[in-house]
């Protein structure tokens, strides 16, 4: 079950349910109304009601969309509204699986740049890139993580019972060996190219999404979320 995040909530406050399905409105509100003003800001402005009558005409609604041009419609439709639901799917992707992290590792304040996953991640695509195995890339990231998993918890448990503070300390350490190892073979090996795409790799971006890309994320990310609560979700009575 995914608890690790809201243990780490809980140091701080103590709420009761009526509490939380109010913050969750909240939450969920400011959500929609960040929503509707990234699809409306970017290097073509659009008002938030020429957003909100796009979005919602497009949903069935019965509003009337004569007057905005064929270009803003494609630019809210077509270009901005997909980036922002697969930024969307990935938020939530990543946010469940730092709970789920969170939540094995038994530590509320564990998270993958503390853990040094992210830096043997980087590691793994830099290393695919600067030795031209770009079709590589995804494997070796995963690998690279999977490695860097690997040596953490084998530090953190080297003195038996692995504990808070030994967990993080190792963390640390391999994310400074990894991210010095990927400094290392960018300035010995990488020309303008490599630097860029390593860039993209590990920054990342949303250019170039249509609607097209969003069912395989959604799904994954769909069973993975149900898979994550098995105390909570029955297929039988």
């Amino acid at each position: 079950m995914i608890k690790g995040g809201f243990h780490a909530f809980q140091i701080f406050w103590k709420p009761s349910k009526p509490a939380i399905f109010f913050l969750l409105a909240i939450l969920l509100g400011a959500l929609g109304i960040s929503l509707f003003f990234a699809v409306s800001m970017g290097s073509v402005q659009i008002s938030l009601s020429d957003t909100y009558r796009i979005i919602f005409s497009k949903m069935g609604a019965p509003l009337d969309i004569g007057d905005i041009s064929k270009s803003t419609l494609a630019i809210v439709w077509n270009m901005r509204l997909p980036r922002v639901f697969l930024g969307l799917i990935v938020g939530a992707g990543l946010s469940m699986c730092g709970s789920v992290m969170q939540s094995t590792v038994n530590n509320p304040i564990a998270e993958p740049y503390v853990l040094g996953i992210s830096a043997g991640a980087t590691f793994g695509a830099t290393l695919s890139i600067i030795l031209g195995f770009k079709v590589m890339i995804g494997l070796g990231s995963f690998l690279g993580a999977l490695v860097a998993t690997v040596a953490v918890l084998v530090i953190a448990s080297m003195q038996g019972r692995m504990t808070t503070s030994s967990l993080i300390l190792s963390g640390t350490v391999v994310n400074a060996l990894f991210l010095a190892f990927s400094n290392f073979i960018i300035s010995i090996g990488a020309n303008a190219d490599s630097v860029m795409s390593i860039k993209f790799w590990t920054m990342g971006s949303l250019a170039g999404i249509s609607w097209a890309h969003l069912t395989l994320p959604a799904v994954v990310v769909g069973i993975a979320f149900l898979f994550s609560l098995p105390n909570t979700v029955f297929l039988m009575p």
